[in-house]
Parts: structure tokens; C-alpha cells; sequence
């Protein structure tokens, strides 16, 4: 996901080539292009290693299934991101619509942006209901992004020769709150068409179900998710762990990288008999003493390059604090339960 879904400008490629020399300098070994399922079972990893973790991810995309989806403009936005990521030549045309509002939607809005389109995110609730990152979406406006919200997949229309022509959406009003705490979107009669080129389809992703049944791990009762336990993350099979979206859903990085580091933990508490983590990393002891009086310096903010700028390239876009500035930001005190008045 790093490498292939995360776009260039979010995070460069040099950056995670260097983070991956200094894990394997460690004496972490990889070994690419294996099918798990295929090329190796699960019973000769089990067989040939103490323990297992399985970090699949969600690769596996939702579709919207709706007329139209078969014209060669349609595409998941997890393929599309890997195809511009490997430097494959894509055409997109003069106007893209994307249809979600999580971050691969806005991930991918903004890479056609930067492929020369005009670009319009489709969703069918508010603005205020997207799952994407707050920042991602301000930034995607900024560079010239358009959003339609209450808006729903109809149809994909498509000329004699196969190819995407428009896109067609229902025009949805809010509904009673569902289970995610936000307002169903309930269609009504009214048709939107946008003229489009090319259609993305970034409804979320899944586990691959086919893999986790055939491993013959127990699910989550009602879920699409590996079931662990909460605090070893191991699963019903002993010495298997499992992290990551695999059993959270779709997720973030930051997420599935605290998962690796638990089930680490465990692992290497269940294999030596004692938990030597303390040994392995320093402890600091920190004051929390409340400041005898406030920073004058208020919180920086992380600055990116123009969006002007942004919109025409894939250079990372954002600039990141100075030297000072970081010494400023760790100076700062973190005692957010602290009132002005106490100070």
C-alpha cells in the first residue's frame, strides 16, 4: 500500500526505499513475488517457523455494480493509483469523475489532477460525512478539485465504441442515522448527468475473503475481519497473529503499524518467555509539572508548496517544519488539561 496506493507526493519513494533499507539492515528477510495460498501454504509456514503474523491488508476493492461498469474508462482506484505509481501510461482525458469521499477517493482525484484533468469527487452524503482525512479534502480544493455531494452512482453512459461518455448520478436527500452515526442517503427521482472521460470507483476496500476462508481462521461473527485476540492479536490458530486492516477494515498506516509492533511485543514475549521490550527501547521519565509560564510561540503549521504549484507536479507537497521550528514544536508544552488561568 506504501509503495503502490499511497501517491508520490504523500509519500515519496526514496523516503520508503530508505525506511526499508534500514529493516532489512536489521536482518529482516523479504521475499517477494510468493503467492501465500499458492506458491506456499500457510501449514509449511506454520510447520516452518515459531510464529506467523498475516498483514494481508485490504486490497481486495468494493464495486459499485451499475450499468456501465464494463467501458474500458471505468476503473478501481486502487489500480489506477498503482498503475500512475509504476509510471504506466494512463489516459484519463479531459474530465475525470471519482466516486466516494475516503482518502483513495481524494488520493486519486488529486493524482488525475496532477495527470492534467478537470476533476469532480462524487458522493452521495454531505461534506461533512466523508471518511477522508479533513487536511487531504482542503487540499484537494485547493488544486482545483470539484465536489458533488448527495449524489449517488446511477450509470456509466458510454459511446458505440466503448468508451466513458458521462456519468449519472441520483440525486439523494439525508435519512434517518444508521449504524455509523451518519444520515442515510435516500435517493429521490432526480437524475444528475456530469460529461465525463473516465470514471474511478473508490467505494472502499475489503479482505480478501477467498484468502481468509481458505486459511480456515475464524472471522468476526457478522464481519468481513479476522477474528484475534484483543490483546495478543493472536488468532484461533495457535501461533498465528494477524494485524492491520485484516482485522480492523480499511484503515490508516499508523494503525496497522501499532498493530505490527503488539503482536511483535507478544510474539517475542510467547518465544523467550518474558517480555524484554523495556531492555530493547529506552524508558524516558517525563515532568509533568505544570509550566511556570506559557510559550509565547504558538503551534506551527506544516507548510506545503503552492497548490498551483502542487496541481502540476508530484513532488512531495508538503514542505515540513525548519530545524528551529521543530525544536520550537518539542518545546511546547503538551498539558492539554492545563487552563491559561493556571499558568
Amino acid at each position: 500500500m506504501l509503495r503502490y496506493a499511497l501517491p508520490q507526493y504523500r509519500l515519496p519513494k526514496t523516503v520508503l526505499d530508505k525506511e526499508l533499507e534500514l529493516i532489512s539492515a536489521l536482518g529482516v528477510e523479504f521475499n517477494f513475488n510468493v503467492a501465500v495460498g499458492k506458491e506456499i501454504l500457510l501449514n509449511d509456514l506454520g510447520a516452518a517457523f515459531d510464529a506467523v503474523f498475516l498483514s494481508i491488508g485490504t486490497w481486495h476493492e468494493s464495486w459499485v455494480y451499475m450499468p456501465g461498469t464494463e467501458l474500458k474508462g471505468v476503473l478501481p482506484a486502487l489500480k489506477f493509483l498503482e498503475e500512475v505509481a509504476k509510471s504506466h501510461e494512463i489516459y484519463t482525458g479531459k474530465h475525470v469523475i471519482v466516486i466516494g469521499g475516503g482518502n483513495a477517493a481524494i488520493d486519486s482525484a488529486r493524482t488525475a489532477v496532477r495527470l492534467g484533468s478537470k476533476v469532480t469527487v462524487a458522493y452521495r452524503r454531505d461534506r461533512s460525512d466523508m471518511p477522508a482525512i479533513h487536511e487531504e479534502v482542503l487540499a484537494a480544493e485547493e488544486e482545483g478539485v470539484e465536489f458533488a455531494f448527495y449524489v449517488a452512482p446511477h450509470r456509466v453512459v458510454g459511446s458505440e465504441a466503448g468508451e466513458v461518455v458521462a456519468f449519472e448520478a441520483v440525486r439523494t436527500q439525508p435519512g434517518e442515522f444508521d449504524a455509523s452515526g451518519r444520515r442515510r442517503p435516500v435517493p429521490t427521482d432526480e437524475i444528475l448527468r456530469f460529461p465525463c472521460n473516465t470514471v474511478i470507483l473508490a467505494v472502499g476496500e475489503t479482505v480478501d475473503l477467498d484468502f481468509v476462508k481458505a486459511t480456515g481462521l475464524k472471522l468476526k461473527e457478522g464481519h468481513k475481519t479476522l477474528e484475534v485476540d484483543e490483546y495478543t492479536l493472536e488468532t484461533s490458530r495457535a501461533n498465528f497473529y494477524a494485524g492491520g486492516d485484516l482485522i480492523t477494515g480499511a484503515s490508516n498506516v499508523s494503525n496497522a503499524m501499532g498493530c505490527g509492533k503488539r503482536a511483535a511485543r507478544h510474539i517475542n514475549k510467547r518465544l523467550i518467555g518474558r517480555d524484554n521490550f523495556d531492555e530493547l527501547w529506552p524508558v524516558f521519565d517525563y515532568d509533568m509539572a505544570v509550566p511556570q509560564q506559557a510559550a509565547e510561540i504558538g503551534r506551527h503549521k506544516i507548510r506545503e508548496l503552492r497548490a498551483a504549484d502542487r496541481a502540476r507536479s508530484f513532488d512531495e507537497a508538503t514542505v515540513g517544519l525548519s530545524t528551529d521550528e521543530a525544536s520550537e514544536e518539542c518545546a511546547r508544552c503538551l498539558r492539554c488539561d492545563v487552563r491559561a488561568d493556571q499558568v
